[in-house]
């Protein structure tokens, strides 16, 4: 471990309340630990099964213990920590020693926060379960919108006194107001209509305090407490002075106020029409896919898989990525150009949520080789990311699978093409590892030709081709001899830098043709091998397509991008360019790196096949969306039906492996329909921005907007004027005998889940 990793310490302490057993525990000093690091912390010794943890020093750290969910885990802190303590908390006790600051308890789920002094504002904002103490007084606008969630029902006590706003918009749950120093003067606030405002659920209970009606909010009133309650009372009475160490029994000789909701919804007229009106719509829930999982060649469904990292359900998260892609780490992780970073709905509001990182953070996950269903054996030409992608899929779905490649190491151009800075080999292999353990057999350093072939097809059920586009293609230029295929040169750079060798260069000028994200491989390895950055010239015919900041990080260095430059000729000693005007120019090289397009090598095929390779060189299929050609035993996929990214062969080969599924199994196929959508819908403007630097990776769901995903917040059951809709674990229900079809629940849903369509 590293950095203030090294300040845990291990203790053997006296637990007080665990008749005086010595008691096992990890103290870390805090003090100048910034709080996403000292969370990074407490998470890493939680989940390696340390089940008490002091923080010391604590000194306005932000956030301590969010969304910890670690039953049997005791917090202690130490000091005074920043806002929003215990933010989501689901399961452990936080014990702080000293005063808390605001939101102490925000949207908490479960578990106990104990605090030994003053609570700020706005604590208990929107909580929804678990226990809140807090010995001395706290501040303004303190349990606004808790509510009861299935059969939680929060509780905050509060020794002290409460500024205004006392239980605002309160929904369920039980706020107990000690008032053990027996104030009669601000003791819930003191501005007239503010004690309770809008409460229409739960119940507020105030000690040797005779509330004024002046003081009651709309929707309040006073009512009478029933033994029943007394006894509930009295628990959470007596838990409260155990914490703390006082007596319990001059507390509960006092007499107690009671405050309940006087209707169900004081404000319904604000939020719906009247009754008995009726816009005749009503709300219909359907879930569709985000813009970040539409606008993925590989479908990733990212919502998704944020929805249950939300919920805290990891495994279900990473099985979700799993059935998708086999390259969830080395692709998502490191060479996407992250379409879904680009399409995310969140860079609106502030920045896009990193994907990237999370992406990086699963890697290691044992791998469960699946059953064997069917008899039939598979093969595959090709183990670049579609036949990677396609063979992974059908031993998921029970087949034998066998990949045939040339290369020495599977991978493709993963493994042949793409820069080493871009893609760490290690990185690369964790993913090849896997699906090699998931029970694909590789067959390599092996060239299929058409005596191959045949021999394939007599020992396979189906054949599935999945060569990359690997051959150079050449302007034709005089002086084409002078030009040098990029890729030919990136295999060879990476064919010697795996064995340790060295590939020769001259060290003069170079020019290389094309600006895509070969290219910056081809300029990151001339770069390595010592090539000075200012020798380097790219010219395109466009603006080149490689990633923005690449491209600008070289320029930085001295590459100069040139474009729109046509390529006219060449010869020993550079070549020849004009702009398209007329303009001419000579640009001095001794090496020219072509990276402007390659096509597959099919000649293997049979000769009834070749008729469906357009004129560029790929395969067209007859049936638009298939993967299927004339002879009934071989699919085709991949750079076959042109070049794309990465991520788009991925996705490529995932859906010719479920269609050659429904052949085999004698079904029809129905390839994957989804409904985008409709930005329409989504009101990213609601959310609150936030600074890049004041979140940690592990909050990322928290500040993904759901678009299109249900997240069961039921911020839309809680906003209904009318309570109409209801929800029963995923399914919700409406009474359209009650329903006025004001549509609030769909304005509340920041996912855009809820529209309203006609009854």
């Amino acid at each position: 471990m590293t950095g203030n990793y090294q300040c845990w310490e291990s203790y053997m302490l006296v637990n007080k309340n665990a008749e005086n057993k010595k008691e096992k525990c990890t103290v870390i000093d805090a003090h100048n630990i910034p709080y996403q690091e000292l969370n990074t912390q407490v998470r890493i010794l939680a989940q390696a099964g340390e089940r008490h943890i002091i923080l010391e020093g604590v000194r306005g750290q932000r956030y301590l213990g969010s969304g910890l969910n670690f039953p049997g885990l005791l917090l202690q802190v130490k000091g005074i920590p920043g806002e929003d303590l215990g933010f989501n908390l689901s399961g452990p006790t936080i014990e702080v020693f000293g005063h808390a600051q605001n939101a102490v308890a925000n949207t908490m789920d479960s578990g106990r926060i104990i605090v030994h002094g003053l609570g700020g504002d706005a604590l208990a904002y929107g909580m929804r379960g678990g226990e809140l103490y807090v010995r001395d007084d706290v501040g303004y606008r303190v349990g606004i919108h808790m509510k009861e969630y299935g059969s939680k029902k929060p509780v905050m006590v509060v020794g002290g006194t409460a500024g205004d706003y006392l239980g605002e918009y309160m929904a369920g749950g039980i706020i107990i107001l000690l008032n053990r120093h027996n104030m009669q003067d601000m003791v819930a606030g003191n501005a007239a209509r503010t004690l309770a405002t809008g409460i229409h659920g739960g119940a507020v209970y105030l000690f040797a305090y005779d509330v004024p009606d002046t003081l009651l909010g709309i929707g309040a009133k006073q009512s009478a407490v029933s033994s029943l309650e007394i006894e509930t009372i009295e628990h959470h009475v007596r838990e409260f002075c155990k914490y703390f160490a006082f007596d319990a029994e001059p507390l509960l000789e006092r007499e107690i106020s009671k405050i309940v909701p006087e209707g169900s919804r004081p404000f319904a007229s604000i939020y719906a029409p009247s009754y008995p009106f009726d816009t005749r719509l009503k709300p219909q829930h359907v879930q569709r896919s985000s813009p970040c999982e539409t606008a993925c060649p590989a479908g990733v469904p990212t919502g998704r898989f944020l929805r249950l990292l939300r919920h805290g359900e990891m495994e279900k998260a990473i099985a979700l990525i799993d059935e998708v892609t086999p390259l969830r780490y080395s692709c998502c992780g490191f060479i996407c150009p992250h379409l879904c970073m680009q399409h995310c709905t969140r860079k609106k509001v502030d920045f896009s949520v990193r994907t990237v990182e999370l992406a990086r953070r699963f890697k290691g996950r044992s791998i469960t080789p699946p059953p064997r269903l069917h008899e039939e054996e598979i093969a595959l030409i090709g183990a670049g990311p579609a036949g990677l992608s396609a063979a992974y899929q059908l031993v998921r779905l029970g087949y034998g699978v066998t990949v045939f490649d040339e290369a020495e190491k599977p991978g493709g151009k993963l493994y042949q093409v793409i820069s080493r800075k871009r893609l760490p080999l290690n990185d690369l292999e964790h993913d090849l590892k896997r699906i090699a353990e998931m029970g694909v057999r590789f067959v390599m350093n092996t060239t299929v030709d058409a005596a191959l072939l045949k021999q394939i097809l007599d020992e396979y059920n189906h054949l599935i081709v999945a060569v990359g586009a690997h051959q150079p293609i050449l302007p034709p230029v005089k002086g084409q001899e002078y030009l040098q295929g990029g890729l030919d040169f990136l295999k060879e750079y990476n064919r010697k830098l795996a064995a340790g060798e060295t590939l020769s260069v001259n060290m003069g000028p170079k020019v290389v043709v094309g600006g895509g994200d070969a290219a910056v491989d081809g300029i990151d390895a001339l770069l390595e091998m010592g090539v000075n950055p200012s020798a380097i010239t790219v010219i395109d015919v466009k603006k080149p397509s490689a990633d923005p900041g690449e491209r600008r990080h070289l320029e930085g260095q001295g590459v100069r991008f040139r474009y729109p430059l046509f390529l006219q000729g060449a010869t020993a000693e550079g070549i020849y360019v004009d702009d398209g005007l007329g303009n001419g120019e000579f640009i001095p090289a001794d090496s020219v790196l072509v990276f402007i397009n390659e096509r597959p090598v099919l000649d293997f095929l049979p000769s009834a096949l070749h008729k469906e390779v357009d004129q560029r060189g790929f395969y067209s299929s007859d049936e638009k969306g298939s993967f299927c050609t004339t002879d009934p035993r071989i699919s085709v996929v991949g750079d076959l039906q042109g070049q794309g990214l990465v991520t788009t062969n991925v996705g490529r080969g995932r859906r010719c492996a479920l269609e050659l599924d429904a052949r085999l199994r004698e079904r029809v196929y129905l390839p994957e329909m989804k409904e985008p959508q409709d930005e329409a819908c989504l009101h990213p403007a609601r959310a609150v921005p936030v600074d890049e630097a004041d979140v940690e990776i592990d909050e990322e769901y928290d500040r993904c907007l759901h678009c299109g995903i249900c997240v069961e917040c039921d911020e839309c059951v809680n906003s209904c004027p009318r309570e109409a809709l209801t929800r029963h674990g995923d399914e919700f229900s409406v009474d359209l005998s009650q329903c006025g079809g004001c549509g609030t629940c769909a304005a509340s849903c920041l996912g855009g889940v809820i529209r309203m369509v006609a009854k």
